[in-house]
């Protein structure tokens, strides 16, 4: 059975606004704090361990969709999915941008393991 790593009660959340297919999103990335400054280093974050992701439009279809896929996504990357497996998994365009504000969300996963 694999185990859930819950995030960190303590944890900094980045919100970024997105627009996807002429709708705003707002992608949050919550990460734990590994060391704010008080443990004698330079403040450090962990990986990504939450995503949120809401519609403009609070509790319509896009909203609900979106949330609960970010949700599946958290407790994707609590189980232990690599994020890198997370985002290949995702639909593309034609042109390889992501098909879904989701996969959008899924590449802020990638960006921040780096």
């Amino acid at each position: 059975m694999m185990i859930r790593r819950r995030p960190a009660k303590r944890r900094q959340l980045e919100t970024i606004a997105i627009e996807h297919e002429n709708q705003r999103y707002k992608v949050g990335l919550g990460r734990p704090t590994l060391c704010d400054g008080s443990c004698g280093a330079e403040p450090r974050l962990g990986a990504i361990m939450e995503v949120f992701l809401n519609g403009q439009k609070a509790n319509s279809q896009l909203d609900v969709l979106a949330s609960d896929g970010a949700i599946l996504m958290s407790m994707l990357i609590q189980y232990g999915c690599p994020p890198a497996d997370i985002f290949h998994a995702m639909k593309r365009n034609p042109d390889g941008s992501a098909a879904s504000p989701l996969g959008r969300a899924a590449a802020y996963l990638v960006e921040g393991e780096r």
